[in-house]
């Protein structure tokens, strides 16, 4: 009986740490003409940041995990203009085949490296030695107007294209439609996702990848229980369970594809590094020298010893630790403080709103430039040379703006 309690223990903890949620709309449906392919990460790294690579054929960058130096990705894009991501999946292993398995990253890092669309990512596949070592639904958009979810195990997959889908998006979780229904994993939270992704699209709420972090990496709604917390209804504490942004929760990434026949070095990769709530999403521009430094690790910090954090993903989960899960003991730590998060406390503004007040400053400042830069009206010069200076000034708002909660 021991050992059965410590299994379910163990499996129990599996379906709490990798639990990322997904979505691709389609750029048939989306006014701007743009695929959207959208990633909240939930691991037991909570230390992200971002790097760039030198692939076989193309240069990418990527999420990935602080301590990891070289050989996986967790989501990236490449100079070609493919974008990959994944969500684990828990009922479409069909051997039990002693191999390693958990070779996501590994298989997302070799194929940001070689291939530009769908089409090479498919061909490419046929050439990986088999087994795979995974067992996952990865989402790849092109700058071609592909987009596609590929639900895979070690030896075969399935391809849902997304530009076929009636409704013009998809949802994924933790399970695959091909696999087992008995073991779906994440239903609660495919629920509540597909349940926001209806009334966005029926509203035409989700414009921006600020509106797709706000909608579903900051909702505090479970579907099933008929719960959705707000600022008007927020407990001092609730139960970490089943909603969207989790404990567990390390990144949020939102690809901003292009429009059939615009550069694909236009795509943007808006990344969000730690808890949600209180981290706030920057966007990426596929450039090994004007990635900001608070979002990666420096080569001179990897030389000298120091930290391999990315220093706005530390302050991000100190906020997180102190305000969001602030609880220790027993099990203190399966409790959010949504108090802290939705409403604010003790004479302080919500974390959430100030959150969203350094996004908008980011917005404000990013749109202008990056429109002139879209329609050829400045250089590629003239473009990064102002992105580098605002980068480093949303680093500094943030660091300003949560001054309250980073100096008691």
């Amino acid at each position: 009986m021991k050992k059965i309690v410590l299994l379910t223990i163990a499996l129990f903890s599996v379906s709490i740490t990798f639990a990322c949620t997904s979505f691709i709309i389609s750029g048939k449906a989306t006014p701007s003409g743009k695929p959207m392919m959208f990633k909240h990460r939930d691991t037991d790294e909570l230390n992200n940041r971002i790097a760039h690579f030198q692939g076989d054929k193309y240069a990418f960058i990527g999420l990935v995990n602080a301590p990891s130096l070289d050989g996986e990705v967790w989501a990236g894009m490449n100079e070609a203009g493919l974008c990959i991501m994944n969500t684990a999946s828990y009922n479409l292993r069909e051997d039990q085949l002693d191999c390693q398995m958990d070779r996501e990253g590994e298989f997302m890092y070799h194929v940001l490296g070689q291939c530009a669309n769908l089409q090479e990512f498919e061909a490419w596949i046929d050439t990986y030695p088999q087994p795979w070592g995974v067992e996952a639904n990865f989402g790849v958009i092109d700058a071609q107007g592909g987009a596609a979810y590929y639900e895979m195990n070690n030896h075969r997959y399935i391809k849902y294209d997304v530009n076929q889908d009636s409704a013009g998006y998809r949802v994924v979780t933790n399970f695959s439609f091909a696999g087992r229904y008995e073991e779906y994993a994440g239903w609660e939270r495919y629920l509540t996702a597909s349940a926001i992704m209806s009334e966005a699209s029926a509203s035409c709420s989700l414009q921006s990848a600020y509106d797709a972090i706000n909608l579903f990496s900051r909702e505090y709604r479970h579907e099933l229980l008929g719960l959705r917390y707000s600022a008007d209804n927020a407990p001092k504490y609730v139960v970490d369970q089943d909603f969207i942004p989790r404990r567990s929760t390390s990144a949020v990434v939102v690809f901003e594809g292009v429009a059939m026949g615009q550069d694909a070095r236009h795509i943007v990769m808006w990344t969000a590094l730690g808890y949600p709530a209180c981290a706030v999403a920057i966007p990426l521009v596929m450039s090994p020298t004007h990635l900001p430094a608070y979002m990666q690790m420096t080569d001179s910090l990897a030389l000298s010893g120091q930290t391999l954090h990315s220093p706005i993903c530390d302050l991000a989960l100190t906020i997180k630790n102190q305000y969001v899960f602030p609880l220790a003991i027993s099990n203190g730590k399966r409790y959010i403080a949504l108090q802290n998060v939705l409403q604010g406390t003790n004479n302080q503004p919500s974390i959430l709103s100030l959150t969203r007040q350094v996004e908008q400053q980011i917005e404000t400042s990013f749109a202008p430039l990056y429109a002139e830069w879209l329609k050829r009206e400045i250089s590629d010069e003239v473009f990064y040379t102002r992105y580098e200076q605002l980068a480093s000034q949303w680093f500094d708002a943030y660091q300003l703006i949560f001054s309250p909660y980073l100096n008691q």
